[in-house]
């Protein structure tokens, strides 16, 4: 294989075992989207951009988490690409870790298949090690500045690149920490697939801090894991162990219903105090649009303003948009 990268389409995807494999995991983050004909245009943005403009020579990992993403896996794999979907339970009870555990093997195979080896047990545990580290980091850099540019940075290394590197960066900016004496509104953020990072800066411009990112590739890709509160890091049965974390993790708004969901926006929103929430979602994400209401509805009972806006993956921030936040974050 030309290529040490294997791609993935999910935060629900566990990337210590690409990385006990072998492999560097890469967040899927592709450009914008161009023309395709199999997908619609009025079809999510993200999915159009995982099948016409992301690098289809890397071996990818999709899951079952929404419509869009199984579409891709369908078309990719009709094209011939080599390409793998895990079936994603929705709940954390037993019978569910068992069936994603069986998953993950099913993956490690794939894996061992492209590399010609098996996935080690102790190269798992050593994995775990290594991304519990790189959690860590972020978790302290996000508390101590916000999400700014060098979190994002952060990020970004430990999403596309080998974990080792974002431990080096992350380190790097623990010990220039110097704090800032200017006072920011604290805002937080919300959605599914963050369309556009810019708006990070767009807020910064505004004398806004981003306290906390309520995404697939913010908060939800760096809980506080432990590994895991079923199963820890020296169990007999590492497989089992991260089907349990991952899916005990905070929820997407695909894996818990209102039931599920409604408590968690509400501890976000009791334990952050934001002076308002934006929620940045995708057109035609339906997993977006129906937390909007309960957003809402919490931000209105704690009167928190509330704004809802809706772009294309990687459109960047039109005039628009621009105008709208600023008004709101004027008014905060």
């Amino acid at each position: 294989m030309g290529t040490n990268y294997i791609d993935v389409a999910c935060s629900y995807v566990p990337v210590e075992i690409i990385h006990a494999a072998g492999f560097i995991p890469r967040r899927l983050i592709p450009p914008a989207p161009g023309e395709a004909a199999l997908l619609p245009r009025n079809f999510c943005s993200y999915a159009r951009a995982c099948v016409t403009t992301a690098d289809r020579a890397v071996p990818a990992v999709f899951t079952t988490c929404c419509d869009g993403l199984r579409r891709c896996y369908d078309v990719r794999k009709e094209q011939g690409d080599m390409v793998f979907i895990l079936d994603l339970p929705r709940q954390a009870k037993d019978s569910a870790v068992r069936h994603y555990r069986q998953e993950l093997i099913r993956m490690g195979e794939w894996l061992a298949e492209i590399s010609g080896r098996p996935v080690p047990a102790g190269a798992l545990r050593d994995s775990f090690r290594v991304y519990q580290e790189v959690r860590r980091q972020l978790k302290t850099v996000e508390r101590f500045d916000g999400i700014n540019g060098k979190f994002w940075e952060l990020l970004w290394a430990a999403l596309t690149g080998p974990p080792e590197d974002a431990l080096k960066l992350g380190t790097e900016f623990q010990a220039g920490f110097a704090p800032d004496g200017q006072k920011k509104r604290r805002v937080l953020l919300a959605g599914t697939v963050l369309p556009d990072p810019r708006i990070l800066e767009l807020a910064e411009q505004y004398c806004t801090v981003v306290a906390f990112a309520d995404f697939c590739l913010g908060g939800r890709f760096y809980p506080d894991f432990s590994y895991p509160s079923r199963e820890g890091p020296s169990s007999d049965d590492p497989w089992l162990a991260l089907a349990g974390t991952y899916l005990a993790k905070p929820p997407c708004p695909r894996m818990a219903g209102k039931s599920g969901r409604a408590p968690y926006i509400q501890n976000i929103l009791e334990s952050v105090r934001p002076a308002g929430v934006i929620f940045y979602g995708l057109k035609f994400c339906d997993h977006g649009l129906y937390e909007v209401p309960l957003w809402r509805l919490f931000c209105g009972r704690r009167e928190i303003p509330f704004l809802h806006l809706e772009g294309e993956y990687q459109s960047g921030v039109p005039a628009q948009l621009h105008t709208r936040l600023q008004a709101f974050l004027e008014t905060i």
